[in-house]
């Protein structure tokens, strides 16, 4: 490998990757099972399918399935996670790298050292010391993100009565519990994420991932997926008729899916770290694309628009040609819908003649959902280092719109291509496009800029939207918090938006996605953004839980009447991304889309991922938000998380923002609340401890040095607060602790008077912080018109608040939201 280090820097190397599939359970069995043209797809033997369609799926066999999973993980973790750490210890394994968790000085003295030098030579530093410690990374330095499509649903259905759930199973559930669960088991203390996008889930949290080594929230990234076989999952495919009763043949005549399981991982770290230590490199990961069809929630666009889009943003963030690309690995499902429009979206990226060789791995595994993206990536790397790319089994003769692309049928074809592309897509419309370097044999891709250049640019929050209480608020919403502090709403949303905007509503529309429209409606006015500026706006949505009603009506109609009788209309708000999907469909959002779930500080991290994007500029532009709903079986999660013990009582609402490049927002004459000047992430999941408390230390420290700002220049700091018995407490402890008592700024949460909800909360938050730093607030704060919420009667402007969120597992975001100043 001949690059020069400076050639190296700020580019992201794969070094260590994990499979559990129904083909083996380490990367080499799977490949030569592959490699013999062997599918994992047979009967399934878990649950009953005589009143289905199909019988078939890529099961674990069971005996590989108990020997990976024998040491992994405690007994009362959701299938879904006890999946995840399989992969991901093989993974990090197979990477040569371990995590050290040592003392709190210890890992401080890594982090100080980082800190005190320039980003290469930061990351050399790091490894510097972890080769004297035999390859060990510092715990606060490497992160974990996992793409799930239906999350703990196996801890619902081994109870298949939601009428007496009990607490420990229903705590599984959660779709941020897989993730956390994971990072929790493996000592991960970085940056933690679930990324919910469904069948694109695992492609965009590696995506995700790379962005958080590039823009140095870590050194090493572990991402992946995870989907175990679920037999209300296997239901709602069978109420679409989209399962193949016979063996699946992707672009063949013989049309539907055999869906599957696994999980898979890879280690990610910085190019120019992995060289120096001299580790195995099976791709560069040059850059991702997301985008959605805003077409419907579960056929893609026809002629394949979305997925060109995230196809040609991803070639054109990695700075290759077209005609670079020797290898496409195919979403591919199957289904009538998805294999005619993927191809046609990879001709209209490629052109018509489409001489690029394609194939589509499900056939080897089935459909594994979630750890789609992920297993088909590994498999792809893997097998491209032993010389070949992977096959379309059972291949016979094209589908209509499929004759002309080059599909590679039954046998893998010996190849080395240089450059890879990787798609898959899902329900809601959201698509994802990798581009890998294969061969680093020569130059590396072009120069992806430094992180020093990333922080120049500045991110600014131009509009701001909320649904909460039933009401709807285009700004104004410190004004609301205000009045919720003299009244006593129950907290359940009525907002209608059949009456607020009929042309967004359609029949049977569950309540989040009512509020988060309403809400993004709101904050797209109040931005005064175009349908023309729509067309390139980025979306990232988080929600803790999506539409529980949804989900339960859906399951419901599974375990009372029978898997046969699922629910055909409530079965795609299984997926929680749903939410964003139909979001982005009833406003034609095109762009950039993600969905995650943290499980408490959505708000925070999706204004962390899309002001990356935008300093990166990615994006110009993004509109984000965070949502709850409130149903019997949120009640159910409350419960078991413990939160029935909150000081605050349990609301459900939706609030967004739109962000934007200050340059652009200058441009455009838009009106500027505030400036987002610096953010910080940490996981930790000990409740109540002095261990929470450092976690929260080190999110806000992050922030601050990113801001460039210590404790004492901050005017305010919101305190999003979960309120259990002595988490308050601890959490205004470990603040305080940060300054001194004459410099300690008022510590204040809104949760009070707004009521909690794990994601609205967030973002609630966020949004107040940006409007009492505006210049607007200044006049309000001078007359004590916020007396009442705690706010200081002063005639200044606040120049600096810090917002605050913590996770129900102990996790914390913190962001620095300064006043604007030309």
């Amino acid at each position: 490998m001949n690059m020069k280090d400076s050639e190296r820097a700020h580019r992201i190397a794969v070094t260590g990757i994990g499979v559990l599939c129904a083909l083996g359970n380490e990367p080499q069995i799977v490949f030569e099972r592959m490699f013999a043209s062997e599918t994992g797809i047979g009967t399934v033997t878990r649950f009953k399918t005589d009143a289905l369609l199909s019988s078939l799926a890529g099961q674990l066999d069971e005996a590989w399935r108990d020997a990976a999973l024998a040491n992994t993980a405690e007994q009362s973790m959701d299938w879904c996670a006890r999946y995840a750490i399989a992969a991901a210890k093989q993974a990090l394994h197979s990477s040569g790298l371990a995590i050290v968790q040592g003392d709190a000085a210890a890992q401080a003295d890594v982090v100080n050292a980082v800190n005190a030098v320039n980003a290469v030579n930061a990351v050399n530093a790091v490894n510097v010391a972890a080769t004297a410690a035999v390859l060990q990374i510092p715990a606060s330095r490497i992160g974990l993100s996992l793409g799930t499509c239906n999350g703990g649903i196996l801890s619902l259905e081994q109870q298949w009565d939601l009428s007496a759930l009990d607490e420990e199973n229903t705590a599984n559930y959660p779709f941020y519990q897989q993730g956390d669960d994971t990072a929790r088991l493996l000592g991960v203390q970085g940056p933690v994420a679930t990324l919910n996008t469904a069948c694109a889930a695992s492609g965009n949290a590696i995506g995700y991932a790379s962005d958080m080594i590039r823009w140095g929230y870590a050194d090493v990234m572990l991402a992946g997926g995870s989907d175990p076989l679920s037999h209300s999952v296997y239901a709602g495919f069978n109420v679409l008729r989209a399962l193949n009763p016979l063996l699946s043949s992707p672009f063949g005549s013989r049309f539907g899916l055999n869906l599957g399981e696994g999980a898979a991982f890879v280690v990610l770290e910085r190019l120019d770290a992995a060289v120096q230590r001299g580790a195995t490199i099976y791709a560069e990961l040059c850059a991702y694309g997301l985008s959605n069809d805003a077409h419907h929630m579960t056929a893609p666009h026809p002629e394949g628009a979305g997925m060109q889009r995230a196809v040609d943003m991803a070639l054109s963030l990695a700075q290759v040609a077209k005609q670079d690309i020797e290898y496409v690995n195919a979403h591919g499902t199957g289904t009538q819908a998805n294999d005619r429009a993927e191809i046609s979206g990879l001709k209209r990226s490629f052109g018509e003649q489409l001489t690029i060789p394609v194939s589509s791995s499900k056939a080897y595994f089935g459909h594994s959902l979630g750890t789609a993206a992920a297993l088909e990536l590994v498999t792809s790397l893997y097998a491209i280092k032993q010389g070949y790319v992977p096959a379309t089994l059972h291949f016979d003769t094209p589908r209509e719109g499929c004759e002309e692309a080059d599909i590679i049928q039954h046998s893998m074809r010996p190849m080395r291509p240089k450059y890879i592309v990787s798609n898959n897509a899902a329900f809601g419309g959201h698509n994802v496009s990798l581009v890998l370097r294969t061969d680093l044999s020569e130059a590396a891709t072009p120069h992806r800029e430094s992180l020093a250049e990333h922080a120049k640019r500045r991110v600014v929050i131009t509009g701001l939207g909320a649904v909460g209480g039933g009401q709807i608020h285009k700004g104004g919403i410190v004004n609301w918090l205000a009045e919720q502090a003299s009244s006593k709403a129950s907290g359940v949303s009525s907002f209608s938006l059949k009456e607020y905007d009929k042309s967004k509503y359609e029949r049977r529309m569950n309540q989040l996605s009512q509020n988060t429209i309403g809400a993004a409606l709101a904050a797209l006015e109040d931005a005064q953004i175009t349908e023309v500026e729509k067309e390139e706006l980025g979306f990232i949505f988080g929600t803790a839980r999506g539409s529980t009603d949804s989900i339960s009506q859906y399951l419901e109609s599974v375990f009372v009447k029978g898997p046969e009788y699922a629910s055909s209309i409530y079965f795609p708000h299984t997926v929680i991304n749903s939410i964003a999907g139909q979001t982005a469909e009833k406003l034609k959002l095109l762009g950039f889309n993600s969905s995650f779930s943290t499980g408490g500080n959505e708000g925070l991290t999706a204004a962390l991922y899309a002001a990356g994007k935008i300093r990166e500029r990615t994006l110009s532009s993004c509109l984000i938000g965070a949502g709850d709903e409130c149903s019997a079986l949120s009640r159910d999660i409350d419960r078991a998380k413990g939160l029935q013990a909150s000081r605050f009582r349990m609301v459900e609402g939706s609030v967004c923002m739109v962000l934007c490049d200050r340059e652009q927002a200058v441009q455009r004459q838009s009106s500027i609340y505030a400036e987002l000047s610096g953010f910080g992430t940490a996981f930790g999941t000990a409740a109540n401890s002095p261990q929470q408390e450092a976690t929260l230390c080190r999110a806000v420290a992050d922030a601050l040095n990113e801001a460039g700002i210590g404790m004492a220049q901050l005017d305010l700091i919101l305190l999003n607060t979960v309120g259990r018995p002595g988490e308050t407490e601890g959490e205004r402890r470990a603040l305080s602790s940060m300054a001194a008592v004459d410099q300690m700024p008022p510590i204040l949460s809104f949760n009070e008077y707004a009521g909690f909800g794990e994601s609205y909360s967030s973002m609630l938050h966020l949004a107040a912080a940006a409007e009492l730093v505006s210049g607007v607030a200044a006049s309000e704060m001078a007359s004590g018109a916020y007396a009442q919420l705690g706010v200081p009667q002063q005639t200044a402007q606040l120049q600096h608040v810090l917002a605050v969120s913590s996770t129900v597992n102990g996790s914390y975001s913190a962001a620095v939201v300064s006043a604007w100043n030309d």
